[in-house]
């Protein structure tokens, strides 16, 4: 892309990336929104949060070299979310009409994925929401396949209810091209949810469908670093999302409220039984009672063949491995 279109014309797009110590990363991703080729200008608003390395003046770097492209925000304290409003309210305030989000530890592989995915969002307009697939560059040295980090889809078109039964995060941040469509100001949730992405992909894919691109267009980074890899986020995942499941459900007026349900039963079956691996005794019964509730809760239709199992596999685990030792002796019996 030209630089010099930007002083001429409206941008169409804006990248919007967070960036916390990402010191030794930063400059590659920047390099890399830099090197996209497209047809039309666009922004890139940076949100810097008051990094204790060089993140900042990496930034505050580049946007000296830069300035008609390159906005840098920076916040006077450690504000995860401060730092996202104030993005938000960038790319509300610029008048494009696509989004790009971005993460300071990633960078983009495919110098045509924003032309590639804005063509399909102006060639099709009841899509809301587009997102690639991607490497991983794994820092921790444990070389876990790519399903790890992001599920293998086998199509390439969702919607809402898909987003909301996955027990993975169907999307990446690094991702994602959007249209400039999510409320401004934000839910009143936003600002205390943990699951920011999971947040926009709901408000998004309820206003329109999203288109999945098999190509690996972004290199997304594992290591100890990063904005969400607290000790907290890690422990407490699932019980916040659920939480915001709970907050998305009531803003959408119980629209999707069988959808909801149904993924809220299944987080409570995997809470009874999984919850209780690592519990004995008084501890097992105690966990028991404060999860069977919602089991029960969010069952229509209680199937008590499944729920004498739950039972068992609780209590009674030692009937188990009888009948599968049974199971195999029969087998071996029977020639199976």
């Amino acid at each position: 892309m030209n630089s010099d279109d930007h002083l001429y014309k409206q941008p169409l797009l804006a990248v919007y990336m967070c960036t916390y110590n990402h010191g030794l990363f930063v400059a590659k991703a920047i390099e890399s929104v830099l090197a996209q080729k497209t047809t039309f200008p666009f922004v890139y608003f940076i949100g810097e949060d008051c990094s204790t390395d060089n993140t900042r003046a990496i930034c505050l770097d580049y946007q000296s070299r830069y300035p008609e492209i390159i906005k840098v925000f920076c916040t006077k304290e450690n504000n995860m979310m401060q730092n996202a409003t104030n993005l938000w309210n960038a790319c509300a305030e610029s008048g494009v009409k696509y989004i790009a989000m971005y993460e300071g530890d990633d960078f983009w592989i495919d110098e045509y994925k924003l032309q590639k995915q804005v063509d399909f969002m102006e060639e099709n307009p009841e899509f809301t929401l587009c997102f690639s697939n991607l490497e991983v560059k794994d820092e921790l040295g444990h070389n876990r396949k790519v399903e790890k980090y992001m599920p293998h889809l086998n199509k390439d078109v969702l919607t809402i209810e898909d987003f909301i039964l996955s027990f993975a995060s169907l999307t990446r941040t690094s991702t994602m091209v959007f249209r400039n469509v999510l409320p401004h100001p934000m839910p009143d949730f936003y600002m205390t949810t943990m699951s920011g992405d999971v947040l926009i992909t709901m408000l998004l894919t309820d206003k329109g469908k999203a288109k999945y691109f098999k190509e690996q267009m972004v290199v997304y980074r594992n290591h100890r670093g990063g904005i969400t890899k607290t000790q907290y986020n890690v422990q407490n995942g699932n019980k916040e999302l659920m939480k915001l499941y709970h907050n998305l459900n009531k803003y959408f007026d119980y629209r999707y409220d069988k959808i909801f349900k149904k993924r809220f039963l299944e987080n409570a079956k995997i809470n009874l039984v999984y919850g209780a691996k690592k519990k004995k005794g008084l501890s097992r019964l105690k966990h028991y009672f404060n999860t069977i509730p919602n089991y029960i809760k969010y069952s229509d239709n209680i199937n008590y063949k499944e729920l004498l199992y739950y039972h068992i596999v609780l209590f009674c685990p030692i009937v188990l491995k009888l009948f599968k030792s049974t199971m195999i002796h029969d087998s071996d019996e029977y020639g199976y």
